[in-house]
Order: structure tokens, then C-alpha cells, then sequence
């Protein structure tokens, strides 16, 4: 005689409560299941480390620019300057007003001609100061100090580099390099010419403020 289960078509006792229909056991194992939203996200993979920004070159390693090509870059300087400077200095010596007055020739004779009124003047002064500023620190002092080198220089195919680390050379010392000039210029240009038999291609402004003009 075959003994009767009384779960077999149940699946088992539950504690407490009886047999349990599949149904139930199929809908508590799916509200246990972990839905997408549980599941742990996954972690971001970690970024890749940056490049380190490559060192300037050593100023030894540097080829310093001949007197020819700083010539031709100062020229270029010059040019890109003057014109401007002039045209804008004329122009506004066209507008502002003028009165009657007299001129002197280079031989002492006088001649009536327009001079600028006093109120004139000053605002010449200004417009002149301001002009120097402009050329003083923008185009010396930041193009060539934190830059590299001025529009002339650029198209020369040159920069103004420091001697120790091969890098710019402030936008102090671009100040300071340019009012030296005045110095190398002074005994008959012999700062200037110094380069020549200078074995790094230096003139008296370049050894102060301790800067080369190299090639690009």
C-alpha cells in the first residue's frame, strides 16, 4: 500500500501556515529578485593621467639668430610700429583745433603759419604718452616677454629666450631688455656689434637682462 504525502502536489509545508501554491512562491521569488535599479552601478574607470607639458628646450641646445636676420627683424619692428604710430599722429593733429600763429625755419626765419591751441597741446601730450605706453608694454613688454617675440621677430623666424632655462622671458625683463637698448646704442652702436664675436650671439642688453634671440 502506497503512503499518501499530502504536499506532493504542493511543494512542501510553509512553517505555520501549510503548503504554499506555486504561484506564491513564483511572485515572492520575483520581488525578491533584484531589479537593474539595485544592482550596484558600476564605478567610473579612473581617468587617464595627463600628459606632463613638455620642459622648454635647453638654451644650450638653441641656435642664437644672426646679425642679418636681427637687423631684418627690427626693421620689420620698425615698420610695423612707425606707420601706424604716424598715421594716428597725424590724424589727430588734423582734428584737434588751431590758431593763428608764427613757425621758425632752420635758419631762423620766421613765417606766420596754424599752431595747436594750448588746450590742443595737452591733448597731443596725452595721445603721445599713451601711444609710448602702448608700444612700451604691450607690444615689447607682452609680446616679446610672455610671447616670445614681437610680430618682427615672428616673421624673422626668431624669439627672445632666457639664458638659463630656454624659456620667455617676462614681461620685467622684456621692459628692461628694451630700454637697455639706448645703452647698446649709445658708444656707435658697439653694444649691437658685440654679437658678432659673441660666442652666444649676445649684445650688451642680451648679457644684462641675461636673454638670447634664438631661432624659432
Amino acid at each position: 500500500m502506497t503512503d499518501f504525502d499530502p504536499y506532493a502536489q504542493t511543494g512542501g509545508p510553509i512553517e505555520g501556515r501549510g503548503p504554499v501554491p506555486r504561484s506564491k512562491r513564483r511572485r515572492r521569488r520575483e520581488r525578491e529578485r533584484p531589479t537593474p535599479y539595485d544592482l550596484p552601478a558600476t564605478p567610473p574607470r579612473p581617468a587617464a593621467p595627463a600628459a606632463p607639458a613638455a620642459p622648454a628646450a635647453p638654451a644650450d641646445d638653441l641656435i642664437h639668430a644672426g646679425f642679418g636676420r636681427r637687423l631684418g627683424a627690427f626693421v620689420l619692428d620698425l615698420l610695423i610700429v612707425g606707420i601706424p604710430s604716424g598715421s594716428l599722429l597725424s590724424f589727430v593733429m588734423k582734428v584737434l583745433p588751431k590758431e593763428s600763429g608764427t613757425c621758425e625755419k632752420l635758419d631762423g626765419t620766421t613765417y606766420a603759419c596754424d599752431v595747436l591751441t594750448r588746450d590742443s597741446e595737452g591733448i597731443h601730450g596725452s595721445f603721445l604718452q599713451a601711444l609710448l605706453l602702448f608700444v612700451v608694454f604691450f607690444y615689447f613688454g607682452h609680446l616679446e616677454g610672455r610671447r616670445g617675440g614681437t610680430p618682427g621677430k615672428r616673421i624673422a623666424g626668431l624669439r627672445v629666450v632666457r639664458t638659463d632655462t630656454g624659456g620667455t622671458i617676462g614681461m620685467g625683463r622684456a621692459i628692461a631688455r628694451l630700454l637697455l637698448r639706448f645703452v647698446s646704442a649709445a658708444p656707435v652702436f658697439l653694444g649691437y656689434f658685440w654679437m658678432l664675436w659673441d660666442d652666444n650671439g649676445q649684445t650688451w642688453h642680451d648679457k644684462v637682462v641675461r636673454s638670447r634671440v634664438v631661432r624659432a
